[in-house]
C-alpha cells in the first residue's frame, strides 16, 4: 500500500509540474498531501452515502474502518431498519451479517463488491492503475479543496469515474463522487469524524475474535 501511495503521489506531482495553471502555493498542497498519505496506515470515519437510482434515491449512514492494503469493516448506522448490518473484509473473503434476521454468510470473491469503491484507500489504488488523472481546486462554503478525478476499473457504465475532494487545510478526504458514463452523479459520500492511524491490527479483522474491538473504534 505504501508503495502504491508513493507512486500515486509521484504521478500527481509529475502531472502538476506539467501544468502551469497552479501557483507555487497550490503546489505545496500536493507535498503536504504526500506526507499525510504516506503516514496513514489505518483510518476510521463516518460515511453519509447517497445512491441515485433510476427511480429512487437511497441514503444511509455507516462507519468505515480501513487498514492498508485492503482490509475493512462497514457497519450500517442508519436507517434504523438496517442498523447493525456489517460487512467485514479480511483481504481474502468477506463476512456479511444481517442483524435483523440474525444471519450471516461468507463471500469468497469480493472483487465485484460495490462498497469497496466508497473507501479512500481504493480510490488511491485506482489512481495508480490509470494514466490519466485530472485535478483542480474547488471552493465549498468558503473552504478550499483539492479535487482528484480518475477512472474506475471494470467499465461499469453506472460507476465509470470517481472524484475525491481533499481538504486543503488538514488533507483529510471530505467527499467522494462516483459518476456514470454520461458524467451524472451515481453515488456521493460525505466523510466526517475522520481519524487517521487508529490502533487496529491485521488480526482484528477476524469475524470471530476482532469484530467486537473494531466496532468500538
Amino acid at each position: 500500500m505504501k508503495h502504491f501511495v508513493l507512486l500515486f503521489l509521484a504521478a500527481i506531482l509529475t502531472f502538476t509540474y506539467g501544468c502551469s495553471m497552479f501557483s507555487e502555493k497550490e503546489t505545496d498542497v500536493f507535498y503536504e498531501a504526500q506526507k499525510y498519505f504516506n503516514k496513514m496506515e489505518t483510518y476510521r470515519c463516518i460515511a453519509d452515502v447517497t445512491v441515485k437510482g433510476n427511480k429512487d434515491t437511497e441514503t444511509y449512514k455507516s462507519k468505515h474502518v480501513f487498514k492498508k492494503p485492503d482490509k475493512y469493516v462497514i457497519e450500517v448506522l442508519e436507517p434504523a431498519e438496517n442498523q447493525g448490518n456489517i460487512v467485514l473484509y479480511d483481504g481474502k473473503q468477506a463476512w456479511l451479517y444481517n442483524k435483523q434476521i440474525d444471519e450471516s454468510f461468507i463471500i469468497k470473491d469480493l472483487e465485484q463488491e460495490a462498497d469497496k469503491n466508497l473507501f479512500v484507500g481504493h480510490f488511491l489504488k485506482n489512481i495508480l492503475s490509470n494514466e490519466e488523472i485530472k485535478m483542480n481546486f474547488d471552493d465549498i462554503n468558503g473552504k478550499k479543496y483539492l479535487v482528484l478525478e480518475t477512472d474506475i476499473p471494470g467499465n461499469n457504465k453506472y460507476r465509470y469515474k470517481e472524484k475525491l475532494w481533499i481538504d486543503k487545510e488538514n488533507y483529510q478526504p471530505y467527499k467522494l463522487n462516483v459518476l456514470d458514463k454520461d458524467g451524472e452523479l451515481s453515488i456521493e459520500v460525505i466523510y466526517t469524524e475522520f481519524k487517521a492511524n487508529i490502533k487496529v491490527n491485521d488480526e482484528d479483522f477476524n469475524i470471530k475474535t476482532g469484530l467486537y474491538y473494531i466496532r468500538k473504534l
